[in-house]
């Protein structure tokens, strides 16, 4: 009786541990990075971006009446995109997140504050980024990065438009490896 009480016990903590150990190993990491394009931002000394949130949206499969977008927070919410032109890049968000594939993507911005070098005032800029369609799997125990290609462009020759800023394009790596890239190059 004692012996068979035992087992039970082992059995149910099996079967209380099981989910947990496959649910960690479900898990994939997901970074965001961000950086400018060099099409206007050598008019600004700052261009400070106070970001809202990253979401994704999970593939619709079998169960699509329980999609919806996933929201992260990013880390650090704020940043001066005059600092990352070119090669350099801010992580805005690193995660770990349950394993799949996602359809869509949507950087959020609260605010864009940019500071002219010419003239030491705060110029208007127009946040013109969208959420954007992106095929990406996110694969278990693997790392995926997404690095956000933006860019500001001066459209006063055009009034009433005036700087805004936009998603030029996009790297997407697997484990390191470059996977997908908009435009390509």
């Amino acid at each position: 009786m004692m012996r068979s009480l035992g087992l039970f016990n082992i059995l149910l903590l099996a079967l209380w541990a099981g989910p947990c150990v496959a649910a960690q190993r479900d898990q994939g990491t997901f970074e965001v990075r961000i950086k400018d394009h060099r099409e206007a931002i050598d008019d600004f000394s700052r261009l400070l971006l106070t970001l809202d949130g990253v979401a994704i949206s999970p593939k619709a499969g079998l169960k699509f009446w329980q999609t919806g977008w996933k929201e992260f927070s990013p880390s650090p919410a704020s940043l001066d995109l005059t600092k990352y032109i070119g090669k350099d890049s801010a992580r805005i968000l690193r995660a770990d997140i349950e394993a799949g594939a996602f359809d869509a993507v949507h950087l959020k911005v609260r605010s864009i504050d940019g500071f002219l070098k010419k003239t030491h005032r705060s110029a208007a800029i127009k946040n013109a980024i969208a959420p954007f369609q992106l095929s990406l799997n996110i694969a278990a125990g693997a790392e995926t990065v997404l690095v956000l290609d933006l860019t500001v462009i001066d459209f006063s020759d055009h009034p009433p438009r005036g700087y805004e800023l936009s998603l030029k394009g996009y790297e997407l790596y697997s484990n390191g490896k470059l996977i997908d890239k908009i435009p390509p190059g």
